[in-house]
């Protein structure tokens, strides 16, 4: 039925809200970019790892490639087919060499430093004897009973390398375990934090809305209630009342209008003073208010000791009877008049307008006639009603 002015409903919930968008955004980007350096972080130490893998792997060939080499030169009658097999047996040493550099330029741990120090120490204790049986296969100058010592003791060395070797790439796997278990777990954490936080932006959101809804009130009720009477203010009325009078033009319904003064309100100042005076106001406004049972009904104080009641979609029979209701609860509210010689508790006069509102008149018409009508009661006596349409009247 109503609207409130605009900067009701912009300035008392946008500093909240904007403090609110403000955290949400803020909480977000920052897990966002926290998951991201999760992300490249066990990415980044799984490309290691595996890379790692890879170049042990290449080294564990070349070694079990250069035994293999070793046990055909053996077998072979023909000195040139022994210098072939020592041209791949050479170039198999090679790739291990270049593995091995490949792999210390990796993001190194301790324990893989550890194994790479036993390695090069067996592999340093392994070349000499394959060398020497290779030079001895291609250029003689060894007895079979020195080939064959000199072969079961490289052979004895390698077998240590590749234990080495495979001890490497079980490590890698147990790191490559660790890490993945570490990345689900930060995963999950991720996810709880995250969970919890949208809770709590949830809550904080539903406190923001209350508290904003309840500064809306407060914002509003000072807005358009008046201080003394705890009614609407003319303010409001103003609104209501302009609003009714284009529903009753737009529906073809009547509108009355009740204009409601204090009797003898000044008296009642001099004798009891302005505080005693704004309680007078106070009660007499609950009182009208109380009396209304439909919520389009509507009371405001419309200045001093006068109120303005607008009743829409009533007609001049029912206001009356409604009119002759609250004067009779003022009356019998009993409180105390300032002018006990004519009468010894607080009156109301009351004048009501009724009519249809048309296209060319306006609201200032049927405030016009109820006022019209005020002043009859007063004249004639006070504590009364008076009723005209306003078609009576213009």
């Amino acid at each position: 039925m109503t609207s409130f002015p605009k900067f009701i409903g912009t300035r008392s919930t946008l500093f909240g809200f904007i403090a609110v968008i403000l955290l949400c955004a803020a909480i977000v980007v920052t897990l966002l970019v926290q998951v991201d350096v999760w992300s490249r972080a066990a990415f980044n130490l799984v490309k290691t790892n595996t890379q790692q893998v890879r170049l042990v792997m290449t080294m564990r060939d070349a070694v079990q490639k250069r035994e293999l080499i070793i046990q055909r030169m053996i077998n072979m009658k023909e000195v040139f087919d022994r210098d072939e097999e020592a041209v791949r047996f050479y170039h198999m040493a090679g790739i291990y060499t270049h593995a091995r550099e490949l792999l210390i330029t990796t993001s190194v741990n301790k324990i893989l430093l550890d194994n790479l120090k036993q390695l090069d120490e067996s592999v340093a204790y392994a070349l000499p004897y394959h060398d020497n049986l290779v030079e001895g296969l291609i250029f003689g100058g060894l007895e079979s009973a020195d080939l064959e010592a000199v072969f079961l003791e490289g052979r004895l060395a390698s077998v240590k390398v590749l234990f080495l070797l495979d001890r490497i790439v079980d490590n890698q796997a147990e790191t490559y375990a660790n890490v993945m278990a570490k990345y689900e777990q930060s995963r999950q954490y991720t996810l709880i934090g995250i969970t919890l936080i949208f809770c709590i932006i949830g809550i904080v959101v539903v406190y923001a809305l209350r508290s904003s809804g309840r500064q809306f009130n407060r914002v509003s009720r000072m807005t358009i209630i008046d201080d003394v009477s705890g009614t609407y203010n003319r303010r409001y009325f103003d609104m209501v009342l302009e609003e009714e009078w284009k529903r009753s033009m737009r529906e073809y319904t009547p509108l009355s209008l009740l204009m409601v003064d204090i009797d003898y309100f000044k008296a009642y100042n001099d004798s009891f003073g302005h505080q005693m005076g704004d309680v007078c106001l106070f009660t007499v406004g609950k009182i009208l208010s109380g009396q209304l049972k439909r919520t389009a009904d509507f009371t405001a104080r419309y200045g001093g000791e006068e109120f303005a009641i607008v009743l829409p979609n009533t007609s001049v029979e029912h206001a009356r009877l409604l009119a002759e209701r609250l004067r009779r609860s003022v009356e019998e509210a009993r409180i105390t008049a300032g002018k006990e010689e004519v009468s010894p508790w607080v009156t109301v006069s009351i004048g009501l307008a009724t009519t249809t509102a048309e296209y060319e008149q306006s609201s200032a018409v049927l405030v016009k006639a109820a006022d019209s009508c005020l002043y009859d009661s007063k004249r004639n006596g006070r504590n009364r009603v008076s009723d005209k349409m306003v078609d009576d009247l213009v």
